[in-house]
C-alpha cells in the first residue's frame, strides 16, 4: 500500500483501528437510546445520539476510504511502515481538504441519524 495525498493515508492496521472506533461508537449510540427509553428521560435527549452516531460514521468512513482525518490534521500518514510526516505542502493541502469533506459527511450522517431516532421515538413510543 502506498500513501496517496488526498486519497489514502492509512494502511490495514490503521483501518482496523478506525473500524473499531466506529463499532464502539455505534454501540454507545444504542446504549444511549436504550438508557433514555429505560430511564424515561425526555425524548429530546435522544438528540444527544448525534455524538456517538457521528463517531460511528467517522470510524466507518475512515475505514472504508482508508483515510484518517486526524492524521491529515497533523500532517502525517501510516500506510503500514510506521508514521511518516507529510512534507509536501500540496499533499498536505489535499489531505486537509479531504479531511474536511469526510468530517462534514460524518457529521451529516450523525445529525440525520439522531433526528431519525428522535422521530421514531416521537411516533412510536
Amino acid at each position: 500500500m502506498e500513501y496517496q495525498p488526498g486519497v489514502c493515508n492509512i494502511g490495514p492496521a490503521q483501518q482496523r483501528r478506525r473500524l473499531l472506533l466506529g463499532v464502539v461508537s455505534f454501540l454507545l449510540a444504542i446504549t444511549l437510546v436504550a438508557a433514555v427509553v429505560a430511564v424515561g428521560w425526555p425524548r429530546w435527549t435522544l438528540l444527544a445520539a448525534v455524538f456517538p452516531l457521528y463517531g460511528a460514521a467517522m470510524g466507518y468512513f475512515q475505514y472504508r476510504e482508508r483515510f484518517c482525518v486526524g492524521f491529515a490534521g497533523v500532517g502525517v500518514f501510516d500506510v503500514g511502515d510506521g508514521t511518516n510526516q507529510v512534507l509536501d505542502e500540496a499533499a498536505l493541502a489535499a489531505d486537509r481538504k479531504r479531511a474536511v469533506r469526510l468530517n462534514a459527511k460524518s457529521l451529516a450522517v450523525g445529525v440525520v441519524g439522531a433526528v431519525a431516532v428522535y422521530g421514531v421515538a416521537i411516533v412510536g413510543l
